[in-house]
């Protein structure tokens, strides 16, 4: 049977989710293939829900030679559901260089706390309430307020366990 094609528009949802790069977080090569999660020859399903990006790499060690299993492609698809509906594209890069390099601090720029609003609201990191500089900008009508130029930050314990999930490709919905 002649396998059905992928349409461009699913085919780029599936990019878009893993911001094109492959879904495995320990990889994230940037050289992708379109996989299916349940096999073409199986399924006949090419619905967003049943493709994941992977690099050739990733997607031989998984249909090939079956060194992933589909439990483990089918929970970085869900975890990059949850990554990308809860947080941005600044706390998923931090997360990713967190996982190489196992560090607990980091420093961001001024505005930075913004950028990992959500990370601190889920109790992942921090703020260490740092002395850094605190320029003062001041309005014509007399208006006086202070900004801080840097922010750092802690990574917690439940930091910790919520990045080591999902490097290992674990569930980090709970």
């Amino acid at each position: 049977m002649q396998r059905d094609h992928i349409p461009a528009e699913v085919k780029r949802a599936v990019l878009v989710e893993a911001g094109h790069c492959c879904a495995i977080p320990t990889c994230r090569a940037t050289t992708t293939e379109i996989a299916h999660i349940v096999p073409w020859a199986t399924s006949k399903n090419n619905s967003f829900e049943n493709l994941i990006a992977l690099c050739p790499n990733c997607h031989t060690r998984f249909d090939q030679k079956k060194e992933i299993d589909q439990l483990s492609i089918r929970m970085y698809k869900q975890n990059l559901s949850i990554l990308n509906n809860r947080y941005g594209e600044f706390e998923r890069r931090l997360f990713e260089i967190l996982v190489k390099s196992g560090e607990r601090v980091f420093v961001v720029g001024g505005g930075g706390d913004i950028l990992v609003a959500n990370a601190v609201k889920d109790d992942f990191f921090e703020d260490k309430h740092v002395e850094s500089l605190w320029p003062e900008v001041v309005g014509g009508n007399g208006y006086r307020k202070n900004f801080p130029m840097s922010f750092t930050f802690w990574v917690t314990d439940a930091g910790v366990e919520f990045i080591r999930r999902y490097a290992s490709g674990l569930d980090i919905s709970s």
